[in-house]
C-alpha cells in the first residue's frame, strides 16, 4: 500500500525494535511525529538537540542497542551535530534522522527556512555512514542499511536524511526486515596458539581492558591473573571486571607510560589505544602486541600488533585461557615496584576531589544492583571519579573520551536511566560544562528519573586554567560567574541542596534513592586552581550579585 515517508519511516523504527526516540518537532518534520504516534513509539523531548543527542548516546552505551534522535532541519541538526561526533569517536550506535531540503529544490538555494546547501554533507564529515533517500519507497531499506552499519563490527553512528517533500509525500510501502547483529568471527586457531605461546615466554605482561572487553570480564580477569599481568582499564572499561591484578583507569597518568615503558607484551582487549584516552600521541608499545578486537580496521589503529585476534572479546580470550600451559603466576605482580609511584601520582590529582569519590564509594557499598555513573570532560572525573571510584562489575561509567565533550553528563544521565531504569544513576559535572546543557534538567523533572546530578563547583574552566598557568600564561576567559545551581534547580522543580564534605554527600544520595526523584546537588571545589579562579575573576566573566544558598 501507498503511504507518506514520515509514516514508512516510523513503521521501519518500530521494526527494528525503537519503543522510544529522543527528539524535538518542527516545522519540517510533523508528518514524522504523526507517524511516531501511530506506531506507539514514545517521545522524549530533550530542551536542545545536542543534550537529545547526549541523551540517546547514554541510553544507548547502556542498553547496548541503537538508539534514536530525530530532529527538524538546519540549525536542528546542526545542534546534534557534537554530540554525533562524540558518539562516533566512542562508538556509540546512535541513529540521527532529520528532514533536509526539498529533492526539487534549486541547487543554489532560494532562502528555504532552515536551509543547509548540503546537511548530509555536514555529517559525511562526522558519522561513520551518511545517507540521503529521494522517495518514500527507499526509506525501509535505508533505516535497515543504518542500523546494520550501527550494530556491524565496531559500534557506529549513522546519519538519515529524508528530503522534507519526501517526509510528506506517498509512496509504496515495502517493508525491510532486519539483519541479524549476532554476527559469530570465526577463531583463527593458529593465530590463537601463536599469541599464548608468546604471552607465555613474556616476563613482564600488562593488559588493557577497553569497552570492547565488556561481556568477557571475568575471562579478562582470569587471564589477567594467569599471565601475571597488571591490568589497566580505559574509561570505557571500568566496571567491566573486579580482580586484584586491576590497577584502574591511570591512562593520564605519567606512571602508566613508565609501567608500559617495562612491559614486554601488552594484551589490549577491545580498546582503540586512543591518544585522548592515554594522553601520549606517541605511545611506547613493546614488540609483542596481541590484539582482541571486532573490527578489522580498529585493529591495525594506533598499533600494529603482533598478534591480531578478530573476534569477539569473551571467545578470544577465553581460546587463550585454554590455551596456556604453564602454572598460574604467584605472588606480586611484576609491577609492584610501581605501585607506590603509581599510587602517589593518583593521589595528588585525585586530591581535591576526594570528598566527592569518598562519597561514591561508600554510596556504592548501599547499592544492591548495578550502578551507572556519568562523568563529563572535567577535572571532578577525569582527576576524581577515575581516579577514586571503585567500581564493581557490571557497573558502567559512561565518559566523553574521544570527543572530549563539555556538556554530556547531565543529559547523558537522563538518557541512561531510560536505556538501564533498574540502574542506579549518578551523573557529575564541573559548574562549567554543567551550563552547556543544565536545561536538561527539566526532562528528569517532567519523567520524575530517579537521577542523582552532582555538579563541582570551582568557579570556571579549572583545567585550561591550569594549563595557562603552567605555561606562564596569564589565565585569560576562565573564570566563570557562579550561578546559584540549587535556586535554579527548585525553579525547574527538582529538588537541590549544597553539601561541603562526603558525609553530606553520601546522606543526600541515599536520601534521593529513597525518594526516588531527581536530586542536584553541588559542591565547591577546593584547590589551588579553584582558588585562583575564584578570586580573580577579572580573568573571566564577573560574579553575579550574592543570593542566599538554599539547603534541605
Amino acid at each position: 500500500m501507498n503511504t507518506t515517508g514520515g509514516r514508512q519511516l516510523a513503521a521501519a523504527l518500530k521494526a527494528h525494535g525503537i519503543e522510544q526516540v529522543y527528539g524535538i518537532p518542527g516545522t519540517h518534520n510533523l508528518e514524522i511525529f504523526a507517524g511516531l504516534h501511530s506506531e506507539g513509539i514514545r517521545v522524549i523531548t530533550p530542551r536542545h538537540e545536542q543534550g537529545g543527542g547526549y541523551a540517546a548516546d547514554g541510553s544507548a552505551r547502556v542498553s547496548g542497542k541503537p538508539s534514536v534522535l530525530i530532529t527538524t532541519t538546519g540549525p536542528a541538526a546542526l545542534n546534534a551535530a557534537a554530540a554525533m561526533l562524540q558518539a562516533h569517536s566512542d562508538s556509540v550506535p546512535v541513529l540521527l534522522i532529520s528532514p533536509g531540503v526539498p529533492v526539487r529544490h534549486p541547487g543554489l538555494g532560494n532562502g528555504l527556512l532552515h536551509e543547509v546547501r548540503s546537511q548530509s554533507g555536514v555529517f559525511d564529515s562526522i558519522v561513520e555512514s551518511s545517507v540521503r533517500v529521494t522517495s518514500p519507497g527507499e526509506i525501509p531499506q535505508a533505516v535497515a542499511y543504518a542500523f546494520a552499519t550501527m550494530t556491524t563490527g565496531r559500534n557506529k553512528p549513522v546519519y538519515l536524511e529524508i528530503p522534507l517533500d519526501v517526509i510528506e509525500e506517498d509512496g509504496p510501502h515495502t517493508p525491510v526486515q532486519p539483519v541479524s547483529a549476532d554476527v559469530r568471527l570465526p577463531l583463527d586457531e593458529a593465530a590463537l596458539d601463536s599469541a599464548a605461546a608468546s604471552l607465555e615466554a613474556a616476563k613482564k605482561p600488562l593488559l588493557i581492558a577497553g569497552g570492547g572487553s565488556r561481556g568477557a570480564g571475568r575471562a579478562t580477569a582470569q587471564l589477567a591473573e594467569a599471565l601475571g599481568a597488571p591490568i589497566v582499564e580505559t574509561t570505557a572499561g571500568m566496571g567491566v571486571l573486579e580482580s586484584p591484578n586491576r590497577i584502574g583507569a591511570i591512562g593520564g597518568l605519567a606512571a602508566f607510560h613508565t609501567l608500559l615503558g617495562e612491559s614486554d607484551a601488552l594484551i589490549a582487549v577491545g580498546t582503540e589505544l586512543a591518544p585522548s584516552e592515554f594522553w601520549d600521541p606517541g605511545m611506547r608499545l613493546p614488540e609483542t602486541v596481541v590484539r582482541i578486537d571486532i573490527d578489522q580496521r580498529a585493529m591495525i589503529t594506533n598499533a600494529a600488533p603482533s598478534h591480531q585476534l578478530l573476534a569477539r572479546a569473551e571467545e578470544a580470550v577465553a581460546g587463550l585461557v585454554d590455551r596456556l600451559t604453564g602454572q598460574p603466576a604467584e605472588g606480586e605482580l611484576w609491577s609492584q615496584p610501581l605501585t607506590q609511584e603509581i599510587e602517589a601520582e593518583r593521589s595528588e590529582w585525585h586530591k581535591p576531589f576526594k570528598a566527592l569519590t569518598e562519597a561514591l564509594n561508600i554510596h556504592r557499598q548501599t547499592i544492591d544492583g548495578s550502578l551507572t555513573l556519568v562523568g563529563d570532560s572535567s577535572m571532578s572525573c577525569y582527576y576524581g571519579l577515575q581516579l577514586g571510584v571503585r567500581l564493581r562489575e557490571g557497573d558502567r561509567y559512561l565518559y566523553p573520551a574521544g570527543g572530549g565533550t563539555l556538556g554530556y553528563s547531565l543529559p547523558a544521565g537522563i538518557g541512561a536511566k531510560f536505556g538501564r531504569p533498574s540502574d542506579e544513576v549518578i551523573a557529575v559535572a564541573g559548574d562549567g560544562g554543567a551550563m552547556f546543557t543544565i536545561q536538561e534538567l527539566m526532562a528528569a523533572v517532567e519523567h520524575r528519573l530517579a537521577v542523582s546530578f552532582i555538579i563541582i563547583d570551582n568557579g570556571g574552566y579549572g583545567e585550561i586554567a591550569r594549563e595557562m598557568l603552567e605555561r606562564g600564561d596569564a589565565p585569560t576567559a576562565v573564570a566563570l560567574g557562579r550561578p546559584d545551581f540549587v535556586a535554579l534547580a527548585n525553579a525547574l522543580g527538582m529538588q537541590a541542596q549544597k553539601v561541603t564534605d562526603a558525609s553530606q554527600l553520601a546522606t543526600g544520595l541515599a536520601e534521593a534513592r529513597e525518594a526516588q526523584a531527581p536530586r542536584l546537588f553541588v559542591m565547591d571545589e577546593h584547590s589551588p586552581t579553584a582558588e585562583y579562579l575564584v578570586n580573580n575573576p577579572q580573568f573571566g566573566k564577573s560574579k553575579p550579585s550574592a543570593r542566599p544558598v538554599h539547603m534541605e
